[in-house]
């Protein structure tokens, strides 16, 4: 069987190396046996050959298909501007490079370059305002500075003006048109707005974390003040008041001894001498509470551990103490007002709730102190719990406490569904930190 050479005549013949004609492809087979000029054609079918005698109408219809092919290719030109000097008001004589590319364009279509200034001016002379496009359609000239910069391809014997206040449009020897925005000033850049937004960002951090800094050593004066006060005043009680309330019981027990077994006083003196020795223990409690005990970092659990021992009833089978995380040193005025918040609750938990089952938590987190108080006993009322009883400033009292250590303290309760007390305390607050120690 004699070999073909398939060819496409599109790309052999049409002038501007059409690659997009409507499916229809026409195909030539050259016979090795037959003259290098006689063409076969076949058209859409490459099966079907047409014999020697149809070589004329065969030529014919290449012809016609070629022309085809020239009048169906239609380039649009196109020109871009690629680089483009910084973006300025103009009326100086600063120089600067401005860069592009046509698409498309013919040897013959030249460049013209426009700079905006108020009114756009050519560039970069009147006297010379064309720009010769490179072999390979790139083109680079110098212009003035403007806040904008255009850029034309036009077909030969084009006078563009000089000076205009809006720039030709297509027709009338313009083929194409590109207008682009002058290079912004760095601070005027994306990149420098996110820099910018950063810097300030890590300022309002570093602020927020001095003002912090401040906030917490000054409640660690005011803490260590206050506690020194504490301090002074249950020096005071344990030297003066509790000391009398002391002499003045062994006075009346002395009395007391004195009295006649059947002396109508003596019941009267026994009772009154019971009521001293309930005021110097309570005293002595409250003198207790005023002192700061040590800074071991068990205190708490230890602390609420002997409250157990000390109010456990038979009405309590479970009681028990639950520590998460790892123990930290407390401040010692914030340690001994969370104990007392605590020891409140559990206080009214052991007496009042009739519960069966009473629990404490302690939650040692990185950034707070959670200290949780349930019971599963009769419950509060909401108005008491809302306004509390007559007589009686338990819970006023807690909340007093929790604001002054800057504290959050949450009551919840139901009647007959229990009690849960939560005192949170922010770790600036409740932990002794590093630097402290």
């Amino acid at each position: 069987m004699t070999p073909v050479f398939v060819v496409d005549l599109c790309s052999v013949f049409s002038r501007n190396r059409a690659h997009k004609i409507a499916s229809r492809s026409v195909k030539v087979l050259y016979s090795e046996s037959q003259a290098p000029h006689h063409a076969i054609g076949v058209f859409l079918n490459p099966s079907i050959v047409v014999s020697k005698p149809s070589v004329r109408a065969a030529c014919l219809l290449l012809l016609l298909v070629v022309a085809g092919c020239d009048r169906s290719v239609q380039v649009h030109p196109r020109i871009e501007l690629t680089s483009v000097p910084r973006l300025h008001r103009g009326g100086t004589q600063d120089f600067d490079v401005i860069s592009g590319r046509v698409i498309g364009a013919n040897s013959e279509q030249r460049v013209v370059l426009y700079a905006r200034s108020g009114a756009w001016y050519v560039q970069p002379y009147a006297d010379q305002p064309f720009t010769r496009i490179n072999p390979d359609s790139t083109f680079n000239s110098s212009t003035h500075l403007g806040t904008e910069y255009a850029a034309l391809l036009v077909d030969p014997g084009y006078a563009p003006p000089s000076v205009t206040l809006s720039l030709p449009t297509l027709g009338d020897g313009v083929r194409a048109v590109v207008v682009k925005e002058g290079r912004p000033p760095f601070w005027r850049t994306w990149w420098f707005g996110v820099f910018l937004s950063l810097i300030v960002l890590a300022v309002l951090l570093s602020f927020y974390r001095w003002r912090l800094h401040e906030v917490s050593k000054q409640l660690n004066l005011r803490f260590e003040a206050r506690l020194a006060e504490r301090t002074r005043i249950a020096q005071d009680l344990h030297d003066t008041l509790l000391q009398g309330f002391v002499s003045a019981s062994m006075q009346l027990h002395v009395a007391n001894d004195h009295l006649a077994n059947d002396s109508p006083a003596k019941p009267m003196v026994g009772r009154v001498m019971q009521l001293m020795a309930q005021v110097i223990e309570e005293g002595r409690d409250a003198v207790r509470g005023l002192r700061s005990t040590s800074g071991n970092a068990d205190d708490l659990e230890t602390a609420f551990s002997r409250i157990g021992q000390e109010f456990g009833n038979e009405e309590v089978k479970d009681y028990r103490i639950i520590v998460e995380g790892t123990p930290r040193q407390l401040h010692p005025l914030i340690r001994d007002e969370a104990y007392r918040i605590g020891r409140e609750a559990l206080v009214n938990a052991f007496h009042h709730a009739q519960a069966s089952k009473i629990e404490v938590e302690l939650d040692y987190a990185n950034k707070h102190l959670r200290i949780l108080v349930r019971d599963n006993g009769s419950g509060i009322d909401a108005a008491v719990l809302q306004s509390g009883r007559d007589g009686h400033w338990g819970l006023a009292g807690m909340r007093e406490r929790a604001e002054s250590i800057g504290a959050r303290l949450k009551v919840w309760s139901r009647v007959q569904a229990g009690t849960e007390v939560e005192l949170f305390i922010p770790g600036k607050v409740a932990f002794v930190s590093k630097e402290r120690k």
